[in-house]
């Protein structure tokens, strides 16, 4: 299915939960590379892609958060890129159902930009495109999410948009503050609006970080920011508690689903889970798009 199209078409999109929960709850292990199991457990991937098409996602996204260039090297496997994100492309778009979309995932490198690191603008893009152009051939859009640094936001939709004509979903991720929302690196969600509008995306959006009910206030100053674009939402499921070494999200897919449906008063069009988010949760969105729209 079309990207645009789709987006054009409904009121509102549903995106699907996370990807490094559900693996955690499958095995995965305290430093494993979890876009490995692409190619290490492709049977895993794949069930919890259908799971998510079968709770009524419209779009999910590739399990290749970490498969750029870059931070593949920093784990010393820089020669499986190709194999992992083609993997991960041929799996989700074996199964993607009609009049769903299959959405290239690209995190960022895990580096840092001067003057906080030593990373250039230019290695960065060259691991960038080298993940874009290996999904290229498999998906229908693309999510560039939780960068906390426009400048390595612009570098990666760059890298993209050389690669692939599809459309992009550029998502920030903030930090709440008293003086309003800001990046770790010190962008404010305003300057970010504007700037992804330049840059020639699709949709702009915020994921990760904040809980559900933290982001009902952060849809609002991007609406008012950018009254018309398009704005997709993926909140994590609470904030974070440490359990014998492992992050463990405790708010339920009930309470949760209440933070979104408010959201979705505010016009957030596409809206989704991040961290501790699963098949139930959005599930539960499902049934609320549905309520809401008719459908």
């Amino acid at each position: 299915m079309d990207f645009l199209s789709l987006l054009k078409e409904k009121e509102i999109l549903l995106f699907d939960g996370a990807m490094g929960t559900e693996l955690m709850r499958r095995g995965l292990k305290l430093g494993e590379v979890p876009d490995k199991w692409n190619i290490d457990h492709p049977e895993v991937i794949r069930e919890i892609f259908e799971q998510y098409y079968k709770a009524g996602s419209d779009l999910v996204q590739t399990a290749t958060f970490r498969a750029n260039g870059v931070a593949l090297e920093k784990y010393g496997i820089q020669n499986l890129l190709e194999d992992i994100n083609k993997s991960s492309g041929k799996i989700l778009r074996s199964i993607c159902p009609p009049n769903k979309c299959v959405i290239g995932d690209i995190g960022p490198s895990g580096e840092f930009l001067p003057p906080v690191g030593n990373a250039s603008i230019n290695d960065l893009k060259k691991g960038f495109q080298k993940q874009a152009r290996a999904l290229a051939p498999f998906i229908d859009a693309w999510h560039i999410e939780t960068f906390s640094d426009i400048q390595e936001m612009k570098a990666a939709i760059l890298a993209v948009q050389i690669e692939s004509n599809k459309p992009i979903i550029a998502s920030m991720t903030y930090k709440k503050t008293p003086k309003g929302y800001f990046t770790v690196m010190g962008n404010s969600l305003i300057d970010c609006v504007s700037e992804l509008i330049d840059s020639g995306v699709a949709v702009i959006g915020s994921n990760c970080t904040l809980s559900s009910s933290d982001f009902i206030e952060l849809v609002r100053v991007m609406r008012v920011t950018a009254p018309k674009f398009p704005l997709s939402i993926k909140p994590n499921a609470g904030n974070p508690q440490l359990e014998n070494g492992k992050s463990v999200y405790k708010q339920t897919p009930e309470d949760f689903a209440k933070d979104i449906k408010q959201i979705l008063e505010h016009d957030g069009q596409i809206v989704g889970g991040c961290c501790g988010t699963g098949p139930t949760h959005i599930q539960l969105l499902r049934d609320i798009i549905d309520r809401l729209t008719g459908g």
